[in-house]
């Protein structure tokens, strides 16, 4: 045991101190240089987020919709994916089209808001069915 300690401490004194300095700042700037390559991996993440229903003609109302919220797939950055916040992504319907009765409603990435630099994968479900009656 005592050869080992002895063996350990000249492996310690012949190749790590000499040049600790350089050693060290070698370390630092590997360390740094993992973190920025590992903050542009591509990251995938699914968001629950709220449908928000937005210029719905005038004296009409929504009626019977029990979906209120949708599945988004999203992807980006790591870092960015990682400071996401899921507040910051909602579905947004622009209804001002519609007429009173049934009404399909196509889903598509177009309808989502998300921060610049994340791209949207999926969105579902993909498809809504409103029913407009009048006030």
């Amino acid at each position: 045991m005592r050869d080992w300690f002895r063996n350990l401490r000249r492996f310690f004194q012949e190749q790590i101190l000499p040049n600790w300095q350089y050693k060290l700042a070698s370390l630092v700037a590997a360390l740094i240089i993992w973190a920025y390559v590992a903050g542009l991996q591509s990251m995938q993440v699914v968001f629950t987020v709220p449908i928000r229903f937005q210029n719905i003609p005038p004296g009409t109302q929504i009626v019977g919709q029990k979906v209120t919220s949708a599945e988004v797939t999203l992807a980006g950055r790591r870092d960015q994916i990682l400071m996401l916040k899921q507040k910051e992504v909602w579905v947004s319907l622009d209804l001002s089209g519609l007429g009173t009765g049934r009404n399909l409603y196509l889903i598509s990435s177009r309808d989502v808001v998300v921060p610049a630099g994340i791209e949207i994968k999926d969105v579902s479900p993909r498809q809504l069915t409103i029913r407009l009656v009048l006030e």
